[in-house]
């Protein structure tokens, strides 16, 4: 029996690596993700009607395109209040420029994201190709290196929120092109001979400043970064001196590709505003006395968010500053508190994109799950967000320690941090599912290589009880509010 197990298993792996070392396997992974990405949006109807954000957007893109300028008046949270930083500036420009150049249709904007996108899904095989060969020891280990980026490309090409936000008016995806074509272009600066290892960190740094530039919640992190390039040169062997010129270049492009947009801001307010006001009125919504303590993430919610937002003042730059204000004193004056929220705001950070809850109160009044097709959609997504997930974790916890994940690993580390602080929702993990593509691809693939140490394995097992006690704990609440209505 155990034979037939063995070589059952050994057939699977023989085929899955026949499937990769194909010549039309990278071709085919694009394919489908572009293909997936337009059958989503001919599902959600090529006309529906935006909604929460996307006005946003969508209204400064059209004040941009008709001369009247950087602004919004639509915002939720201060409805008819002209708005002239609150969002970061690239995405509704970049939709500015695709309506100059292509006429103003929201298929248009639909279409940039679905191309964006599938991009990413290109970027993130390469990403995953050149930091796999980079880590290995022989040119015969860059073949596993190829396969495991073609499976972590193929969990991109396919994931659920991937599809649903690609046609959506939304930052996210172009955001986390950006992020992957940063650290992509790391990884081929260091592959590089010195003499074009500055262009192409150069190119690094501007890619993480338009990043910065679409959301700013990567700022902080540009000096962790630059320094990691340094690190890793100096350790390669290079000089002193040769290593930190490249990390130089990164923080200068980084902040050369920002400095327009806060001149623009001085200009506009007289006052130094680095990137956008709306900052300080996040760290409040998630760190005052009116906030809850549990299922964080409802901070969004109209009737929970009034009680904080009504507390600040009306003016732009003054509400951004006393919102960082009045948060920061919460925070010293309340310390337990403040840590005692982390466990629900890491909960609602790596809950289901779709909450559960949230989806089960609407069930309730009838506009939730009410179709089969619906709750198949949304058992796909768990499936495959649970997949990815675990598979990652196993991955990052038990592959070979390196540079790479060092930074990787890091930059995850960060993010997570950074809405701990503040609040987070399933929606925000999005950013970080390539990076679990990258190291799930590593598991799936070089399995047999795995460092099962007594002290890796009972990592990998704590963080993976972690993190379906968070989706349990979701699930529960969605089938109690099921079984009230």
């Amino acid at each position: 029996m155990r034979h037939t197990t063995t070589d059952s298993t050994r057939s699977s792996a023989r085929a899955l690596a026949k499937w990769l070392d194909h010549p039309y396997a990278l071709p085919g992974v694009l394919a489908l993700a572009f293909l997936l990405r337009v059958l989503f949006l001919v599902l959600a109807d090529v006309n529906a009607p935006l909604t929460g954000d996307e006005l946003a957007y969508q209204q400064i893109a059209e004040n941009v395109l008709t001369g009247r300028g950087f602004f919004q008046d639509n915002n939720p949270f201060f409805p008819g209040q002209v708005l002239y930083a609150w969002q970061a500036p690239l995405y509704p420009l970049s939709l500015a420029v695709a309506y100059a150049l292509f006429g103003n249709s929201l298929l248009v904007a639909k279409g940039m994201g679905i191309f964006i996108s599938t991009a990413t899904v290109y970027v993130t095989y390469d990403l995953a190709r050149r930091v796999f060969a980079q880590t290995s020891p022989t040119e015969q280990d860059h073949v596993p290196a190829r396969r495991i980026a073609l499976v972590a490309a193929f969990l991109v090409a396919l994931y659920p929120g991937f599809l649903t936000h690609a046609h959506l008016l939304l930052s996210e995806t172009l955001f986390i092109f950006l992020v992957m074509l940063a650290f992509d272009f790391v990884a081929r600066g260091l592959g590089q001979a010195s003499a074009r290892v500055g262009v192409w960190i150069f190119g690094a740094g501007t890619m993480w400043g338009l990043a910065t530039l679409t959301r700013g919640i990567t700022l902080y992190f540009t000096p962790l970064f630059a320094l990691w390039i340094g690190w890793a040169l100096w350790s390669g062997q290079q000089r002193i001196a040769r290593a930190l010129l490249p990390a130089l270049l990164f923080a200068v492009a980084t902040a050369l590709v920002i400095l327009p947009w806060t001149a623009r801001n001085y200009s506009r307010f007289g006052q130094f505003v680095l990137l956008e006001t709306k900052g300080g009125v996040n760290l409040w919504l998630g760190n005052s006395p009116y906030t809850p303590n549990e299922f964080i993430r409802n901070v969004w919610k109209v009737g929970v968010r009034e009680p904080m937002l009504n507390t600040l003042p009306t003016d732009e730059l003054e509400r951004d500053r006393a919102a960082y204000a009045l948060g920061l004193a919460y925070i010293r004056s309340e310390p337990f508190t403040f840590l005692s929220r982390m466990p629900a705001k890491f909960a609602d950070f790596w809950g289901f994109e779709r909450n559960l809850p949230d989806i089960a109160a609407a069930t309730t009044r009838g506009t939730g799950w009410n179709s089969y097709s619906k709750i198949a959609a949304d058992l796909f997504a768990m499936v495959v967000y649970v997949v990815i997930m675990l598979a990652g974790v196993a991955g990052l916890f038990l592959s070979p320690n390196d540079r790479w994940k060092g930074l990787l690993g890091g930059f995850v580390l960060y993010f997570l941090i950074v809405h701990l602080a503040i609040f987070g929702d399933g929606r925000f993990h999005l950013t970080l599912i390539p990076f679990f593509a990258l190291y799930a691809g590593w598991m799936i693939i070089q399995s047999r290589r795995a460092a099962y140490t007594p002290a890796r394995v009972g990592l990998t097992l704590v963080t993976a009880l972690v993190l379906v006690s968070v989706w349990v704990r979701e699930a529960w609440v969605a089938v109690q509010i099921l079984a009230r209505g």
